[in-house]
């Protein structure tokens, strides 16, 4: 499931649009530690940022945060 690609901001009503961290691939990897194993987690998702482009307010969200569970 892909989150939508665009929001808008709960500061001035503008559109929001996603973003990407500099140094991922696709946004941050975000780890529950009861999904630790031995070689692996799978209990794991990407967040990404969602800026406005008026005021600059920014909000982070799981691509997936059923995986988490």
């Amino acid at each position: 499931m892909d989150i939508q690609q665009e929001r808008i901001c709960i500061k001035c009503g503008n559109q929001m649009i996603k973003c990407y961290v500099a140094d991922g691939f696709k946004g941050l990897l975000v780890k529950n530690p009861e999904g630790d194993g031995l070689f692996s987690n799978k209990k794991n998702t990407n967040i990404n940022p969602f800026i406005c482009t008026n005021c600059g307010f920014a909000e982070w969200y799981a691509e997936d945060p059923e995986k988490l569970k």
